[in-house]
């Protein structure tokens, strides 16, 4: 078994921590899908990946779309929800975000009313039950996604699912559609097979889309192994990394694990917030569609 000496320690950390979890989490048999409205109740469906995904043509009823000249997202694990003041961030640092990724989204009362408060349009996708709320990675937007799909793969020791959220949103004045990819990378794994598996399965989706991109989350990539196997990923897909100049994102094992990587589109600003609402650090960044000329 290829296990990393400086991880050797650390994942029996992390293996205390996952057992510690399972207690109180439940895994569906089947991946299961969440979809709302703005002030509509979730619905719930099928919604697993295909690569036709990426060649759905965009709804003729679309009427809105993303202003090109200034694409905003907040980026946020925020751990379940499960410390004080959570909320009170949220709403006051993604306020105004066109996009808004979450993971470790557990979808009690209060994240719901949260969601409700500004707006959204949302879509998660279920990893587990966690004190008997579906649990997951989940995109908000200001606008309707034209299409969204979810992937699902379990940790090979715990058995306790990961998952990835895929929307395309429309742009205002534009044949162009943005894919946005959420991402919770598997955390517990002595090798990196099933890291690479869960991204090999990612890449199958993403490599037929040809417009712009976004692909962020939390990686959990804290060894040199799993940092490979994603630098290899935004190579393939030729997808550029934002760059932090002043640092101050998550780490873990010395490693920051909270990325976004996008191609076609231009970086205007991004910031890194300090909280301790969670164990994550958010990100907010906007983007430009190149060729747009700013007023």
């Amino acid at each position: 078994m290829n296990v990393e000496l400086k991880t050797i320690k650390p994942l029996l950390i992390i293996g205390i921590f996952c057992i510690l979890l399972s207690a109180c989490a439940s895994v569906l048999p089947q991946e299961q899908f969440l979809s709302a409205g703005i002030h509509t109740p979730p619905q719930k469906s099928d919604g697993t990946c295909t690569e036709s995904v990426v060649t759905t043509a965009k709804d003729s009823v679309v009427i809105s779309g993303l202003s090109p000249d200034n694409i905003s997202f907040f980026d946020w694990n925020i751990y379940k929800g499960s410390l004080e003041g959570w909320d009170s961030d949220f709403l006051h640092l993604s306020g105004g975000k066109d996009i808004i990724l979450l993971q470790e989204a557990s979808l009690d009362e209060r994240l719901q009313e949260v969601l409700q408060q500004q707006n959204l349009y949302w879509n998660l996708n279920n990893a587990f039950l966690y004190r008997e709320h579906e649990t997951g990675v989940l995109l908000a937007s200001t606008i309707p996604a034209i299409t969204s799909c979810g992937q699902r793969t379990k940790e090979p020791i715990i058995g306790i699912p990961k998952t990835i959220l895929i929307a395309k949103y429309a742009i205002k004045d534009s044949d162009k559609e943005l894919l946005v990819a959420n991402i919770h990378g598997i955390n517990f794994t002595l090798g990196t097979g099933s890291y690479q598996e869960q991204f090999d399965g990612l890449e199958r989706i993403l490599k037929n889309h040809n417009g712009p991109l976004v692909v962020a989350g939390d990686f959990n990539n804290w060894s040199d192994g799993r940092s490979v196997i994603i630098s290899d990923m935004v190579n393939r897909l030729s997808l550029e990394t934002l760059q932090f100049e002043d640092e101050n994102r998550t780490t873990f094992f010395g490693d920051p694990v909270d990325h976004i990587f996008y191609r076609g589109l231009k970086p205007l600003d991004y910031k890194v917030y300090s909280v301790d609402s969670s164990d994550h650090n958010p990100i907010s960044v906007s983007f430009q569609l190149p060729g747009v000329e700013l007023e």
